[in-house]
């Protein structure tokens, strides 16, 4: 069956001109979406229901601690639970929400239970707009006290004074008094950083015992909260001190311990996707050593690499954003698992480099998956910012800051438009095809879609009934029950 939708009809408080004006408070708390529990089916992120889900959205820093290399200047904005309602406008359905272990465990064997209150809330205002969340364990440089002190001296030419960034604790930083220096002012590059990590790895003090506790901890706060992705076990993961091989090996048996402490913790809930990277070497060249596949053979994982292709990639166009994908797919499918990027973004000018976004969504569509820009907003303070003292640079954010004064810009059209584009939420069954155009698979359920703009969509569709189309910040939801071999298309 093939029909035009010209006008739909629900059941909503009002209509005006044909167009159903249903407000996300007026449908239901997460604005007429739903959100069951995700798991894994077929090498897909899915849902309970047998629905195919992809998830696309963004990273929100507002609760992760930067070191504040600049007293002057706040290392993050405000924490607001306002902000979900404005991603839900762009149609993002997950928030890849960054946290630091530092404010986990400020002390050893502590969990500070106001923080965890902060996830709560930003969890549960996230689920009342319609959007999971994926819990990041954040991390970069591997933590604050890994700062080159005032006054220290740093050779010149080859290295720089190294900024404090986020991530560990300062009683688990153990840098055994090593430079922090950084070679050529990268900040993975530092002799201190690559001992603390080594540190970790060989659980010097304890150090990897505590995080894998605290991510059992962690676990079970939300282990029956379906409106959780799951958990990013470790972000951008630096090789410590050894080989590419050897250094994927020993962050293969991190991601073991984590997840049988995970897996323990949720106990008298249910399981969550439990997503992990490669190391920090495929953020700069697309390609890395990864895990073996026997440290995570948990039924759930998600293959999360950073496809930061065309981008910031130390050779920029190599390789290029249609290979990064291919390099990426291959690799999960060595592992037998899901891909989905948990970074991506461009750090340039909005409107030339919308195109390379573009570019990078019809990758999200062919390999019919999702992942999350790098980043809402960022505080002049932030030490992404303040690199080389340039407290006035834009970084590739979606709500921009004017450094030193602090004062919001606003969203950036020349992003969040390529990020805004339509794309199908949850579908039944097997996903067939998904582009800019439409989508299509073959199974029977409920399919939700988002189209962005204020002009209704004009849709053609096979094998879909009782199709609604309402008009939501933003938008509009399309939720229809699909059947057979379905497609929508929109003109």
């Amino acid at each position: 069956m093939r029909a035009r939708i010209v006008a739909i009809a629900v059941s909503c408080g009002f209509a005006v001109a044909g167009v159903i004006n249903c407000s996300a408070a007026q449908a239901d708390p997460a604005g007429g979406w739903t959100l069951p529990r995700l798991t894994v089916v077929n090498r897909t992120i899915s849902d309970v229901t047998g629905r195919a889900v992809l998830l696309r959205g963004v990273n929100l820093n507002q609760l992760a601690e930067y070191k504040q290399n600049n007293p002057a200047l706040p290392t993050v904005a405000p924490f607001d639970v306002a902000e979900f309602p404005k991603m839900a406008a762009l149609g993002f359905n997950v928030v890849r929400l960054d946290l630091s272990w530092s404010r986990l465990e400020p002390t050893p064997g502590a969990f500070d239970r106001s923080y965890v209150a902060k996830i709560h809330e930003a969890v549960n205002a996230a689920k009342s707009n319609g959007i999971y969340t994926l819990l990041d364990m954040h991390q970069d440089a591997w933590g604050p006290e890994i700062g080159t002190p005032k006054g220290d001296h740093c050779p010149p030419v080859l290295t720089k004074p190294g900024l404090g960034w986020d991530g560990a604790p300062g009683w688990a930083t153990i840098t055994d008094g090593w430079s922090t220096c950084a070679v050529g002012g990268v900040r993975e590059i530092s002799p201190a950083v690559a001992r603390a990590f080594q540190n970790f790895y060989d659980n010097t003090r304890g150090v990897q015992d505590h995080l894998v506790a605290t991510w059992g901890k962690l676990a079970a706060e939300f282990k029956s909260e379906p409106a959780v992705m799951g958990y990013d076990i470790l972000n951008e993961p630096n090789p410590g001190l050894r080989d590419p091989i050897s250094a994927a090996d020993q962050l293969g048996r991190f991601y073991q311990r984590a997840i049988a402490s995970i897996r323990a913790a949720e106990r008298g809930g249910f399981p969550h996707l439990v997503v992990f990277e490669p190391g920090a070497l495929w953020s700069a060249f697309g390609i890395d050593a990864t895990p073996p596949a026997r440290y995570v053979g948990d039924p759930l994982a998600v293959f999360s690499p950073r496809l930061y292709n065309e981008s910031i990639n130390v050779i920029k166009a190599l390789p290029s954003i249609e290979q990064g994908f291919q390099i990426a797919r291959n690799a999960a499918d060595r592992y037998g698992v899901p891909m989905w990027t948990g970074e991506w973004g461009w750090f340039g000018n909005p409107s030339s480099d919308a195109a390379l976004v573009n570019r990078f969504i019809d990758q999200l569509d062919h390999y019919q998956t999702g992942g999350a820009w790098w980043s809402w907003t960022q505080a002049c303070g932030d030490p992404h910012s303040v690199r080389d003292g340039l407290t006035n640079k834009i970084d590739g954010n979606l709500n921009l800051i004017a450094c030193p004064a602090g004062t919001p810009i606003g969203l950036q059209a020349g992003f969040a438009g390529p990020l805004s584009r339509a794309y199908p939420r949850a579908i039944p069954g097997r996903v067939t095809k998904v582009d800019a155009h439409g989508f299509s698979g073959v199974g029977s359920g409920r399919a939700e879609a988002w189209y962005p703009g204020s002009t209704r969509p004009q849709l053609g569709t096979t094998n879909v009934q009782d199709l609604q189309l309402t008009r939501v910040s933003g938008g509009w939801r399309l939720i229809a029950r699909a059947s057979g071999a379905y497609a929508v298309t929109s003109s």
